[in-house]
């Protein structure tokens, strides 16, 4: 790439602003911005390993709105950007958002002490052709998804409108199972409780204080945690159950979405099970060939 070769020399004070400057000029905004995937379900991502810990997996980005941004330590606008990702993921993790960082370093223990050097805050894993199947083509590029996997911006991830984009991509999304409830001491647990790979133990964990501390405060706190799960989540399935004569495809990815995020605790098994009974079953080939062959002989009768 044009734009590594060149970041990859250091260059200092002005030389170095006219040189960023004169990439910008040439390459225009084009160049981080719409390659035809905005509009489009997200690729799958895929890492060659994961420099972070509780990397995340499928069913923690299901039904969220999510930030890829596609990076490397050589870069020197990448880096200066870091601080502004973090501040963003602070500030929007509240409300759902998660951000994962792919690097195209080669060195993976570089970006580790990077990572911890810096005490970045957010998912970073080394990226494995994931950039190539969201078009990128310079450093930086993020792309915002939205709660329906659709990637919906794709730019330079200082520009003012990747904020505004996840800001609204948020508004739009489902509020999440704990919206306006206060966590008290488990305030730490709020992004397992959204839902994904770590929600079950998260709940467990809520659930054992609700039933087994002695300190009444706590107890009535986690009380109230793991009832309103189980009450929106029952809604949720209620919301489901209407629909699955009349709109069986929309049912089923209400259900499919419940037992991805929501996987592992009572509450949300009707969903798991609705999804096992309602997936398409398609009849052996040998009987279709035969049902054919048979319209065929009456038709020519």
């Amino acid at each position: 790439m044009i734009f590594r070769g060149l970041m990859e020399k250091p260059v200092k004070g002005l030389y170095a602003g006219a040189v960023i400057f004169a990439i910008l000029l040439i390459f225009g905004a084009g160049a981080w911005g719409a390659d035809g995937i905005v509009g489009k379900k997200a690729p799958e991502i895929a890492v060659s390993e994961w420099v972070t810990a509780e990397a995340p997996q499928e069913r923690d980005l299901t039904g969220r709105v999510y930030v890829v941004e596609f990076w490397a330590t050589w870069c020197r606008p990448c880096v200066e950007n870091v601080p502004h990702l973090m501040e963003l993921y602070e500030k929007y993790r509240p409300q759902g958002l998660e951000l994962v960082g792919l690097s195209a370093d080669n060195d993976a223990e570089k970006v580790k002490e990077f990572v911890r050097e810096k005490g970045i805050n957010y998912h970073v894993g080394m990226d494995k052709g994931t950039r190539d199947w969201f078009g990128v083509r310079y450093y930086p590029t993020a792309a915002v998804v939205n709660h329906l996997g659709v990637v919906v911006w794709q730019g330079l991830p200082w520009k003012k409108d990747f904020e505004k984009t996840i800001i609204k991509a948020l508004a739009a999304a489902p509020p999440p199972l704990l919206a306006e409830v206060e966590l008290g001491p488990f305030e730490v647990h709020r992004a397992a409780l959204f839902g994904g790979s770590r929600f079950a133990q998260a709940y467990s964990l809520v659930e054992s204080f609700a039933r087994d501390t002695k300190d009444p405060q706590t107890a009535a706190i986690a009380q109230r945690i793991v009832e309103t799960i189980d009450a929106r989540i029952t809604e949720m399935l209620g919301r489901a159950d209407d629909l699955r004569k009349a709109k069986p495809e929309v049912a089923l990815a209400i259900y499919s979405d419940i037992a991805a995020k929501y996987g592992g605790i009572k509450a949300a098994e009707p969903a798991q099970i609705a999804c096992e009974q309602m997936k398409p079953t398609k009849k052996p080939q040998i009987l279709a060939l035969g049902a054919a062959s048979t319209i065929e002989v009456e038709e020519k009768k």
